[in-house]
């Protein structure tokens, strides 16, 4: 990305098992993917308050992780809210002893959720994160239902997390009419499952 290049390299098709899941940006930064048990879906922003999710049967990312062989396992958080940051630092402390990457996905209710799908203009060129952030819009829900999956790891910042952050996540809403990147969430553990994947 840093060079520019945001053409595909990996199409979803050649990763649909019902174990897999991963998540990155349509090629060109048009849009946010989510592989939710083998099947696709993609957002693309309409305008500063609505967006489009479709179920296709693949799609192009310039960058893109999955994992194929997921053995979810849920894990037990104590009853309290959370933010984004709170539940990557609840994941740290929970596997302080695995240094491997970390496949999340949270099922519930969320009660606050800020969300964002990529939509970089035509023609401009990217080399740096902030200009690959060109035409981002931001939506905000509450009471939402549905699922976020996310990759946690300590290694891999700036390679499938963001220079900062051990997680990367993206949310798709049961009725499927709400999914992408995920900058912000406020949750209750009483109204929501989490499991882990090594």
């Amino acid at each position: 990305m840093k060079k520019g290049d945001l053409k595909g390299k990996i199409a979803t098709d050649s990763l649909n098992t019902k174990e897999t899941y991963g998540l990155g940006p349509v090629e060109f930064l048009k849009g946010e993917i989510l592989l939710f048990e083998g099947e696709t879906f993609v957002s693309k922003a309409i305008d500063s308050v609505s967006h489009k999710v479709a179920k296709v049967s693949s799609v192009k990312a310039p960058f893109f992780v999955y994992s194929k062989h997921s053995n979810l396992k849920e894990i037990a958080l104590p009853n309290t809210s959370y933010s984004l940051e709170s539940i990557e630092a609840q994941i740290d402390v929970i596997y302080k002893d695995y240094d491997k990457p970390l496949l999340i996905r949270i099922d519930g209710v969320f009660n606050d959720l800020k969300i964002h799908s990529v939509n970089l203009p035509s023609g401009i060129k990217v080399a740096s994160p902030e200009e690959a952030h060109q035409g981002l819009t931001q939506y905000n829900f509450n009471g939402i239902s549905g699922s976020l999956i996310g990759f946690f790891s300590r290694n891999h910042k700036a390679v499938f997390t963001h220079h900062d952050r051990f997680f990367h996540a993206h949310f798709i809403s049961d009725d499927r009419k709400v999914l992408g990147h995920v900058d912000a969430l406020n949750l209750s553990s009483s109204k929501v499952s989490i499991k882990a994947s090594k």
